[in-house]
């Protein structure tokens, strides 16, 4: 059989993915395409997986107040995010190593949130490098930081983010260390990533999954190439493993990082007004609320409860965005409900992206720009941006 009749029969169709309606039903795809391994690095969380559920169960528990016999013709969903317009007001949550869900990875979800004028937050553990995404791509795209050991290389990421043209510099502060992710553990899921006799079988089934591990690109951190002492997987993912994280990091480092971006400054893994002041205090344009999907702590509240304290502590000194458990449109309405600007979302494109590649990814922010305009109708509001707390029911 010729070398492209197979790849062309291994591949995701993309008409499958137009008899899927929901987010749900692109995790349900990547859950059965996914080897098992893969699956609980994608969707698992630290320890018990608490917060996992709680980002879920904290946006179920906003409801709203519908009005109705309210002219909501011609509706708008569009916003604007540091003064520039996004018709679709999500940002797509940074999110690494997507080449190991599928080989296109970073650069087609970039190009398919630029076509649905979403903003594309990229990862610093990309499966492509920064600058090949950039080039992918004309839409909004954010960078994010993780707080290295070493200084060369948060200035060598901060000055390649700013000479490839990213926009706004997001970063992470809630990863003094690595969370512990269970499944992953047992799974024996590392960089590079191997099939080991334990998860072989179950890989053996996933055949269009194997088939472009085998024949895609490595699946490593690509922007870290150069950085670390070899550029194979291996040594990236050493490398990585020893200095991505520093416990005697400060708010000084902040202040620091806030001199070298002349750009917008987001602080993402926020939980606490205290850290939401600091955060401004310290040079930040913008605060996400969020607990890193549930991938670092177990005991910690879902990111919606914790943003009307957030909100109440920054008032109008910086945008404040929502990353948490975001599902359906239905959740980016209830994050600017609750004061935010937008809402973020990391596993939804994650999923989109092992079910079907770039048309994975476009049919979900399809569903999700209908589901959106849908529940301004629902509630009576004609504009996005009129949305506040009177659109919430308050029992």
């Amino acid at each position: 059989m010729e070398l492209s009749r197979l790849r062309a029969m291994l591949a995701p169709s993309p008409r499958g993915v137009e008899a899927l309606h929901t987010v749900d039903d692109f995790r349900e795809s990547a859950r059965r395409r996914l080897p098992k391994m893969v699956w609980d690095f994608v969707d698992g969380g630290a320890d018990g997986e608490l917060a996992v559920r709680a980002n879920r169960t904290a946006l179920d528990e906003v409801l709203f107040e519908p009005r109705f016999l309210v002219d909501v013709a011609d509706r708008d969903i569009s916003t604007k995010v540091f003064g520039e317009p996004v018709r679709l007001p999500l940002i797509l949550s940074p999110s690494g190593l997507a080449t190991v869900v599928h080989p296109d990875g970073e650069p087609v979800v970039a190009r398919a949130a630029a076509e649905a004028g979403a903003i594309c937050a990229i990862s610093t553990a990309s499966g492509y490098t920064l600058e090949e995404i950039a080039e992918a791509t004309t839409g909004r795209l954010w960078f994010q930081l993780y707080l290295w050991k070493s200084e060369e290389v948060v200035q060598s990421l901060i000055s390649r983010a700013k000479a490839a043209g990213y926009e706004a510099l997001v970063v992470t502060i809630d990863v003094p260390v690595v969370g512990k992710r269970e499944r992953d553990l047992r799974n024996g899921m590392s960089l590079p990533v191997r099939v080991r006799a334990g998860n072989a079988a179950n890989a053996a089934t996933r055949l269009p999954w194997l088939w472009r591990l085998l024949n895609g690109p490595e699946v490593t951190f690509a922007s870290l190439s150069g950085l670390a002492p070899g550029d194979d997987a291996s040594s990236v993912g050493e490398y990585t493993n020893r200095e991505l994280t520093d416990p005697a990091r400060t708010w000084d480092d902040l202040a620091m990082i806030r001199k070298r971006w002349d750009g917008p400054l987001l602080v993402k893994g926020v939980m606490s007004p205290h850290d939401a002041r600091a955060a401004v205090a310290n040079g930040a344009d913008g605060v996400i609320v969020s607990n890193h999907g549930g991938r670092q702590m177990s005991s910690v509240p879902g990111a919606a409860a914790v943003l009307p304290g957030v909100m109440d502590a920054v008032g109008d000194k910086a945008e404040v965005f929502l990353d948490g458990g975001v599902r359906r449109g239905e959740d980016i309405v209830k994050a600017k409900a609750l004061g935010a600007t937008a809402a973020c979302g990391g596993r939804l494109w994650f999923w989109a992206l092992a079910a079907g590649g770039e048309e994975g990814v476009r049919r979900v922010l399809s569903i999700l720009d209908a589901d959106v305009d849908r529940t301004l109708a629902l509630i009576g509001q004609k504009r996005f941006d009129d949305v506040d707390g009177a659109a919430l029911f308050s029992g």
